[in-house]
């Protein structure tokens, strides 16, 4: 006899193996777990719903910031582009100017060009630059035609100071004369009378990246730190002094084909002699504005101030009688201070400057050194130190090496004196060493 069902749900109880029970044609699932995957469904939608909201609440904000950004942006650009114009009109009424000399009109020219190239151009839509480049094209042919109309008369006449326009340099003239050379540390003594034989010229400021990329296309002064050095009215640092010597070649190679090279004259940097003459501009004061740095020193020259020395986080002791704040923490626009008294700028600080000469630290000592036009042509061993990157150590080499002078932007009051002198070798660079070249008689 079979036994009856509930007989069997009975004894599977009774032996623990009871199953539940489920009606026929369902899916097996209790009703508890099913209402549990479908809370957990609910919740999974729920916080997708959320992220979506919060996604599309971010890309909402994105949009708007941008929007508002763009212009903000667009504003701010267009009042800058407003005022390059406005200031580069002013600069263009002065062309009406009937007093304007050959040369007062292709210097003139020049800063037209450069407010045009460095201030409009970069604002202006596409399509608007090419009127620009053209309005540049044009100016340059002016500033060519100004300067092939005669040979600059002697330094010290008048119509001396001339615009060489193969590189936008501003040529002033320095008559002969003689000066009271060197100063009061070792290797600036001892202090000698020297004859500057020959007038030369000497260019106003510092050649400038623009300027340099002229004649040598690519050169890139870059950065330090967070800092640029490579704006086009920065002065060009990074410079070794064999670019330095291509640059002064390649310009002298250009004028000459173009007939404006006087006999016997080339562009070369300038002898340690000729630079310190041209720097004292007649005076014989530890500076060319007189016998202390101070405030007074941040109106000729940029140099470490308390502010800058803040900013790196270096030590300047109160005695070193720095300026407070000469305005600019690295290399500040060629031109921006005040110039010496023959209308040269930077003379001390903004870049260091390379001369022709090797370095001797007994030089002025040397007899062959004394009189006339004295140029240090044989190189001397000295020790120079080099800096480890990686861990801020030090090693010294002997090595031949170039001198320069004038000091940098980096550099304490007592190094910007028109006496100081300091030398590095010349397949070396630095971020505040460049130059500035001297049409001058040739070196034999």
């Amino acid at each position: 006899m079979n036994p009856k069902p509930d007989d069997t749900a009975r004894s599977a109880s009774a032996s623990g193996n009871a199953k539940p029970f489920f009606p026929p044609g369902s899916t097996g699932v209790s009703p508890m777990r099913l209402r549990a995957e479908l809370q957990h469904e609910e919740a999974k939608l729920r916080i997708f719903k959320i992220f979506m909201a919060l996604f599309v609440l971010c890309v909402g904000a994105f949009l708007v910031y941008s929007v508002v950004s763009y212009r903000a942006e667009s504003n701010e650009k267009a009042k800058r582009l407003s005022a390059a114009k406005e200031s580069l009109a002013r600069l263009e009424s002065g062309l009406a100017d009937a007093s304007l000399t050959p040369y007062g009109r292709a210097a003139l020219l020049v800063r037209i060009v450069n407010a045009r190239t460095e201030s409009v151009m970069p604002l202006l839509p596409h399509n608007e630059r090419h009127a620009a480049e053209q309005d540049n094209q044009r100016d340059a042919a002016e500033i060519a035609r100004l300067a092939s109309v005669s040979l600059p008369a002697e330094p010290g006449q008048p119509g001396a100071d001339f615009i060489v326009p193969s590189a936008y340099l501003d040529m002033a003239g320095i008559p002969a004369g003689t000066f009271r050379m060197g100063g009061s540390m070792d290797n600036e003594m001892p202090v000698r009378e020297v004859a500057i034989m020959h007038p030369f010229w000497i260019a106003r400021t510092e050649v400038t990246n623009r300027q340099i990329q002229m004649l040598i296309p690519g050169f890139n002064s870059s950065k330090w730190g967070d800092f640029r050095l490579n704006l086009p009215s920065q002065p060009a640092v990074r410079v070794r002094w064999d670019q330095a010597v291509m640059y002064c070649r390649k310009l002298t190679e250009l004028e000459h084909a173009a007939g404006r090279l006087p006999s016997g004259y080339e562009y070369r940097l300038p002898t340690e002699a000729e630079w310190e003459y041209a720097c004292r501009a007649g005076t014989s004061a530890d500076y060319y504005w007189g016998k202390e740095f101070g405030n007074e020193g941040a109106k000729y020259a940029n140099g470490l101030d308390y502010k800058s020395a803040e900013r790196f986080q270096w030590r300047l002791p109160p005695v070193a009688g720095a300026a407070d704040d000469d305005g600019h923490r690295v290399t500040a626009p060629a031109g921006r201070f005040q110039p010496n008294a023959w209308g040269l700028y930077d003379m001390s600080g903004n870049a260091a400057e390379w001369c022709y000469d090797w370095y001797d630290p007994k030089a002025y000592s040397d007899p062959a050194m004394a009189g006339a036009d004295p140029v240090k042509r044989d190189p001397v061993s000295v020790g120079f130190t080099r800096y480890r990157p990686f861990d801020a150590g030090t090693w010294t080499t002997e090595t031949a090496c170039r001198v320069i002078r004038g000091g940098d932007w980096g550099m304490e009051p007592k190094k910007l004196r028109s006496a100081y002198r300091f030398f590095m070798p010349p397949n070396e660079s630095d971020t505040a060493v460049g130059f500035r070249p001297v049409l001058a008689r040739e070196i034999r």
